[in-house]
């Protein structure tokens, strides 16, 4: 195996006690951690590696593709891309003391403002495990609440239809690039029916406002849900000596 991918696979593959393996480098690090997520949350195979590289993806000479890059935020519309985490979690304070709500964050590029309890700190938002699990959960949220890999992805970004669409189209693009066949196969899965077959088309589209409300909706409380499991698991847990 070759390139980042490669390094990817065999830091996730090293088994328990065995010879530490090189550090993995930062421009490998949201792909590892994606390719661990979409095998423990059932995701397709690179949703979530395309979903990254379209969040916070930047050119990377070495490999000659664009890979998601962990200490990356935007903010006003602009993003930037730290060479480390302490650089990334100081320009999220400044731009915090400076007044600043909506910023994203990290290889997955969660809001802040919009996912106020995703993580207990910054060092945990820039940490690309943490970062891309709690991605993975809301991902795999939206996808109970719609039944389609490639809507509840597009919802990732937002819940508005044409915004929804816009981001759908670009991260088709990537997930089945060249050498994707098994993701191409998952996107080109048609939706499920309405669950009401036979409504008129024009009551479908009157009820869409509604159905992604209660998308979004369902996502959050399944991640509500998981916060509060981890919580209790937390307090049943034995106090450490």
């Amino acid at each position: 195996m070759k390139g980042l991918a490669g390094l990817a696979v065999l830091w996730l593959l090293a088994p328990a006690g065995a010879a530490a393996l090189p550090a993995v480098p930062p421009e490998a690090m949201c792909a590892a951690e994606a390719a661990r997520f979409e095998r423990t949350y059932a995701i397709p195979t690179r949703l979530l590696d395309a979903i990254s590289i379209v969040e916070s993806g930047r050119w990377d000479n070495h490999s000659r593709a664009s890979v998601a890059w962990p200490w990356t935020i935007n903010a006003n519309g602009e993003g930037k891309f730290f060479p480390t985490k302490a650089e990334a979690v100081a320009e999220v304070r400044r731009l915090r003391a400076a007044g600043v709500k909506s910023i994203d964050v990290g290889c997955m590029q969660v809001n802040l403002q919009y996912h106020p309890d995703a993580f207990t700190n910054l060092d945990d938002a820039f940490d690309p495990t943490i970062n891309v699990a709690y991605a993975a959960r809301f991902l795999k949220g939206l996808y109970q609440a719609t039944s389609h890999w490639p809507t509840a992805a597009s919802y990732y970004h937002s819940q508005t239809p044409k915004l929804a669409a816009e981001y759908r189209d670009k991260l088709m693009k990537v997930w089945t690039g060249p050498g994707r066949a098994v993701a191409a196969t998952a996107a080109a899965a048609p939706p499920p029916p309405p669950r009401q077959p036979g409504r008129a088309v024009v009551a479908m589209a009157e009820d869409e406002p509604r159905r992604i409300a209660d998308a979004y909706r369902l996502a959050r409380l399944a991640e509500y849900q998981l916060r509060r499991a981890r919580m209790q698991e937390h307090r049943r847990a034995p106090a450490r000596s």
